[in-house]
């Protein structure tokens, strides 16, 4: 099954076929990916009186209750609302079925070393994304408006990382103003935030990449169909370069959802 997406420079055709999913499983009953130190996400038997909702307590269905925080517990999608006081939806932002995005595979560098800032609370040997790997990596292509950040070396790891106190990587404040240089409608990355794990609060990469004025909890720009996917995984066989993308979450009325990003091959 092929698409077409009617784009201002020209037609692409999509192969639906070459569907490759870049999310984390989140595994109820295992390991699973986790940021912030917020709690693991859980799958409960749910019982009521003599009901259990387990097959394997005798239950005559499953039948489990799922507590879960988008922001800490697998691969989310996030919107300006996570930012700002007016309860911004995801599902209301993210409209698109297929976009163009170009997976970019980079290695962090040291703070302290790298000739960038990053406009919070920080120390020199944190490790960060760099304008300088992105400029590298990115190639100027008409129609891509997603970025995908690959950060190297590529574990498997990642899928069940726990990332809560370990000062994960994050973007350097150049990066994320190139990033929005470039008017990258999506960006997917795969590590837990675009801003340090503690930085008190200050987010100046979520203020920027949302237009959000620092300091503040205001929302400006109230049609910018920005978002933020985070702790994706890219798995190494898949290449750099241009594919369709589209991103699946339920229909939650929330800042945010746990998501499902898959990517496509593009007919050459």
């Amino acid at each position: 099954m092929k698409a077409t997406l009617h784009m201002p420079h020209g037609d692409v055709v999509v192969d639906l076929s070459t569907g490759r999913d870049i999310s984390t499983t989140l595994e109820f009953h295992g390991s699973q990916a986790n940021a912030f130190g917020l709690p693991r996400a859980t799958a409960e038997a749910f019982q009521a009186g003599p009901f259990v909702g387990d097959t394997r307590e005798g239950g005559s269905v499953n039948c489990e209750t799922v507590t879960l925080n988008p922001h800490g517990n697998g691969t989310h999608t996030e919107c300006v609302g996570h930012i700002v006081n007016e309860r911004v939806r995801v599902s209301d932002v993210l409209e698109d079925t297929l976009n163009l995005a170009q997976i970019v595979s980079v290695t962090p560098e040291t703070l302290g070393e790298c000739g960038e800032s990053y406009d919070a609370p920080h120390k020199p040997e944190d490790h960060v994304v760099t304008k300088a790997a992105l400029v590298a990596a990115w190639h100027n292509t008409e129609g891509v408006d997603a970025m995908i950040v690959r950060t190297l070396p590529n574990s498997e790891d990642k899928r069940y990382q726990t990332f809560s106190g370990n000062n994960p990587v994050f973007f350097t404040t150049d990066a994320m103003t190139y990033i929005r240089q470039l008017n990258v409608k999506h960006l997917l990355v795969d590590f837990p935030s675009v801003d340090r794990e503690e930085d008190g609060g200050v987010l100046p990469n979520h203020h920027i990449f949302w237009e959000v004025p620092m300091g503040t909890h205001d929302l400006v720009n109230v049609g910018l169909p920005h978002t933020i996917t985070e702790m994706v995984f890219v798995p190494n066989d898949i290449p750099d370069g241009v594919f369709a993308l589209t991103i699946q979450i339920p229909d939650f009325a929330l800042d945010a959802a746990p998501s499902r990003p898959r990517i496509f091959q593009l007919e050459k």
